[in-house]
């Protein structure tokens, strides 16, 4: 039975803060878990997210959000992420579709790949309807 979702954007995404075990305030909360999204698509062949506007919320909601984390280079944080997904969660693919926190828990829907091969890079679009 695979690990559920949720469980390891929650593991990934305390690798990120200070104080792991603490409760981070809401924008670190889900600063970090856009992160640790960022990190499995990249490290599944996906690059679908144009993370840094959905960032600069948070630091506007929250000014003093970075000191919630343990650095402030989002790529480097992503790059790390990415090592732990492909050391500890090698053979799993699934795609995240969303990721984000409901009343205080951590709420992930995901499919399973289009391929599983994950040397092939998909770039997805994202389209506003209106």
């Amino acid at each position: 039975m695979a690990i559920k979702m949720s469980d390891i954007m929650k593991e990934m995404a305390q690798k990120l803060l200070k104080r792991p075990r603490a409760e981070p305030s809401a924008e670190a909360a889900h600063a970090a878990l856009l992160l640790a999204n960022v990190a499995w698509d990249r490290a599944t062949g996906i690059e679908s997210h144009d993370y840094l506007s959905v960032l600069k919320v948070f630091e506007d909601s929250l000014p003093t959000l970075w000191k919630e984390f343990k650095s402030r280079d989002c790529e480097k944080m992503i790059e790390k992420l990415i090592r732990f997904k492909k050391k500890k969660y090698p053979n799993d693919f699934r795609r995240i579709t969303v990721c984000g926190m409901r009343e205080g828990n951590v709420r992930v829907e995901w499919t399973e790949p289009l391929k599983r091969n994950p040397g092939v890079q998909v770039k997805e679009k994202f389209v506003v309807l209106s």
